[in-house]
């Protein structure tokens, strides 16, 4: 899809009559959005937005590496000779340091340090710049889209997502951390990013005092014609725009909340710094038991890591998440963190850590595998439930959502005198369209329309239909029957009844990545898994792996 940008000038941190501004440069293309107020904590807003930059630049994905031997020769033998020769020259500079060095440091050293620190970042503005005006391309790997920021009436949040398509962050500030007398304009919109942005955002310090401002200047002028006006079109992959939406549907899913001390993210996050894994099971599981605290076991390592917050859910149980490396992004938040709390959807699905900290929340959402991004998790959909949103009832909710911004979940069928399964089918498709979001950390619906127009099944594409026929299955033929589940060596064999479909066979990693499979359907038979499994597959891994039971009360499908 094509999405048009148009800017007046740059968002940038400039020194300001009171301290600092950090001026944000709202899409003029988009309806108009202001907001300007004091920070109270500059501190926590900078680490905040830097987790957020951290998330959006972010790309785990697989990078395959040449198995050339003469190519890996090379490389040793320039790691050597690069290795010696820096030793060479830190010997040499450390003898002539050494022999030149005075009893005293010179008087001007705090001014020639500034002179240096002020050239250095200067570069890098420089650069940053010089990226995004001559090389579009280059930049735009870096940032897909630029950052949405959302003026609520009682917050104001940033959303982005991650270039590999498999992390969402979103910062959520209560109007409390802003002094009062904040100036708003409601909305959403995109601001101008760039590297040179992120750099500035690094000097705010808590002795100078920091204004946000979202300027509706451009709004009040004709810019046509300015020097400083500049409009950009950027093509979005379809992917791209499914999977925030799809984080946003996963949002509103039923899940296990568990409580973390940030001790206990802490060492996980420092581990995995400091260990890399040669092998599977390369998960993060948590063991849970109802009136005690949750265990978290790292693999393949058996390390195991208290969380230290009791836990309250319903059973005994325990799921298990990939792609924990992602964590890292919450490093910095970590020293200003009160808790972390983490929903789980179930094992490989999606997960949703929120880093609560006083006045702020800082929301990451992990698909199930960094590979497996939001647009082609099968179950995500499936749990999604099977009703079919009515779309006069989507309409007028919409409608109300646009009006109102914000409403608690059951106000909103009582107010429309809606049945209140029809209420959840429409809301669970507004967000796969990118138009409201749930605010767990307030428990709130939010109107939040991420692009200025739906993101309609046309301009997303069609399902997988192996997809729509696993959904099929399960509505209307029972879903999977399984007769046989056991470890084979190291993997796990599954074998059931799916549909018209008998003697339906998989087998599984510890990842709970299906590695073999057999089906007597015409899909698998002509391209096997190399297309990815055929519907009576993942309606059978579905089975086993979710825990995906029919429900006798509502006739849709949920936890059991």
């Amino acid at each position: 899809m094509r999405v048009d940008l148009s800017y007046l000038g740059r968002s940038e941190v400039r020194s300001a009559a009171d301290g600092l501004e950090l001026s944000l440069s709202p899409n003029l293309s988009r309806g108009r959005v202001f907001f300007d107020g004091r920070v109270k904590d500059p501190i926590r807003y900078r680490e905040a937005m830097s987790a957020l930059h951290d998330v959006v630049v972010s790309d785990l994905r697989y990078k395959k590496r040449s198995g050339s031997a003469a190519y890996l020769a090379y490389l040793e033998a320039q790691k050597q000779e690069e290795a010696a020769l820096s030793k060479q020259v830190r010997a040499e500079t450390k003898a002539e340091a050494l022999s030149r060095q005075p009893k005293v440091p010179p008087k001007d050293l705090e001014k020639r340090f500034r002179a240096m620190h002020q050239k250095y970042w200067k570069a890098r503005r420089e650069w940053a710049n010089e990226l995004q005006r001559t090389d579009p391309e280059m930049w735009r790997a870096l940032v897909p889209c630029d950052p949405v920021i959302t003026v609520a009436p009682d917050v104001v949040f940033f959303e982005g997502f991650a270039k590999d398509e498999s992390a969402y962050g979103c910062l959520l500030i209560d109007r409390d951390a802003f002094e009062p007398g904040a100036a708003e304009g409601l909305g959403t919109t995109n601001v101008d990013y760039s590297m040179a942005l992120y750099e500035s955002i690094q000097t705010l310090r808590t002795y100078r005092p920091t204004r946000l401002t979202v300027d509706p200047h451009g709004f009040d002028v004709k810019v046509e014609g300015l020097p400083e006006h500049r409009e950009e079109k950027i093509d979005l992959p379809g992917s791209w725009l499914k999977g925030f939406g799809q984080i946003t549907a996963a949002m509103m899913l039923p899940s296990r909340t568990v409580r973390l001390d940030v001790p206990a993210v802490y060492a996980v996050l420092s581990f995995l710094r400091r260990n890399k894994e040669k092998q599977g099971p390369r998960s993060l599981s948590f063991q849970l038991r109802p009136g005690q605290t949750p265990k978290l076991l790292l693999e393949p390592w058996g390390l195991t890591v208290d969380g230290g917050l009791r836990y309250d859910g319903p059973a005994e149980e325990t799921i298990k998440v990939w792609g924990r490396r992602r964590l890292m992004a919450l490093s910095r938040l970590l020293p200003l963190a009160d808790h972390v709390e983490v929903r789980l959807l179930g094992t490989g699905l999606p997960s949703i850590w929120t880093v609560v900290m006083p006045g702020a929340r800082f929301i990451l959402g992990l698909s199930g595998w960094t590979t497996n991004d939001w647009s082609k998790g099968a179950a995500l959909d499936l749990l999604g439930g099977l009703d079919a949103p009515d779309p006069l009832t989507t309409a007028r909710i919409a409608e109300h959502l646009q009006k109102e911004r914000l409403v608690k979940p059951g106000n909103l069928a009582m107010t429309l005198a809606l049945d209140p399964q029809k209420v959840g089918a429409s809301l669970f498709l507004l967000a796969k369209q990118g138009q409201v979001i749930f605010d767990f950390a307030h428990g709130v619906h939010r109107y939040r329309p991420i692009l200025p127009v739906a993101m309609t099944p046309e301009l997303l594409g069609p399902d997988h239909p192996e997809l729509v026929g696993a959904r099929e299955i399960i509505a209307h033929k029972g879903g999977a029957a399984v007769s046989r589940d056991e470890a084979v060596g190291k993997l796990r064999l599954v074998v059931g009844k799916v549909g018209d479909r008998t003697d339906v066979e998989l087998a599984m990693d510890a990842d709970g990545i299906i590695k073999q499979g057999r089906c007597d359907c015409s899909y698998f038979y002509t391209s096997k898994l190399r297309k990815g499994p055929c519907r009576h597959l993942l309606v059978l891994r579905t089975t086993v792996l979710e825990g995906l039971r029919p429900s006798a009360k509502t006739g849709r499908w949920g936890w059991s």
